[in-house]
């Protein structure tokens, strides 16, 4: 499933933020997109591809993350929503971890089926990460689950709504994501090359010319992350500016 299934026409109650021209990250706040996600087992699970805002709220809702499909055992990828203040920023290592959910465990995690976002999915989400939640009270980690804790939501039998109150809790508590700030431990060799500047892209940008032999179009997660962070590179090595940076790193996201 592509990313740009996902349609603004005007009435959808959450939207990507790519497709709001009018939106942006907040100044003081980094753009996370194309930042590893990065599991309670310290494991690459896949990459940030966009932000799910409420334009009504001017709220960011949720991460939507396209995961490796290693884990899915699919040659198509595998979009998933994460509640945003289910996850924390690695700001130096730009990365971000996610608690609830690791290697083993996120096969077991509801794939977001493309679309208007069904409300029945967000009830799902919601579910999965209060399981794990109380898995974890229980002293039951998500990296050792047994049959009995993998979370298994009914269909409704009726579509549900989404209440008032739905998000009034820390999962989606965007001021608690982009206030926080942890040293994420990876068990791997990659490099990961630190930008000077972490501000959001400017409202307008001109179209560049790439002349740096970059694949625009990566095939898959790990394609696009390894070419974030050649543009990363080439950046603080002073061979790109910020706009182009920010242009480039856009088309490896296909946004």
């Amino acid at each position: 499933m592509r990313n740009d299934e996902v349609r603004n026409d005007g009435t959808d109650r959450l939207v990507p933020l790519s497709n709001l021209k009018d939106f942006k990250v907040a100044k003081d706040n980094p753009d996370v997109r194309g930042w590893r996600i990065v599991g309670a087992d310290g494991e690459s699970l896949g990459m940030v591809k966009d932000l799910i805002v409420d334009p009504q709220e001017m709220k960011a809702r949720y991460l939507s993350v396209v995961a490796d499909r290693k884990f899915f055992n699919t040659d198509d990828d595998p979009y998933m929503l994460v509640p945003i203040g289910a996850a924390a920023l690695d700001k130096k290592g730009r990365k971000i971890f996610v608690s609830h959910i690791d290697s083993k465990t996120i096969g077991n995690y509801p794939v977001y089926p493309g679309g208007p976002i069904p409300e029945d999915y967000e009830y799902s989400v919601r579910e999965a990460f209060n399981h794990s939640h109380n898995q974890n009270l229980m002293g039951n980690p998500t990296s050792n689950p047994s049959e009995n804790q993998k979370v298994n939501v009914p269909p409704p039998t009726t579509p549900r709504r989404i209440s008032n109150d739905f998000y009034e809790n820390d999962h989606y508590n965007e001021n608690q994501f982009y206030g926080s700030n942890r040293t994420v431990e990876q068990p791997d060799t990659t490099t990961t090359y630190v930008a000077h500047d972490t501000t959001t892209a400017p409202t307008t940008q001109r179209p560049l010319t790439d002349t740096s032999n970059h694949d625009s179009t990566p095939k898959n997660v790990e394609d696009s992350i390894a070419t974030i962070e050649r543009l990363e590179q080439l950046r603080a090595k002073g061979s790109l500016t910020d706009e182009e940076f920010n242009t480039l790193k856009k088309r490896a996201l296909d946004i």
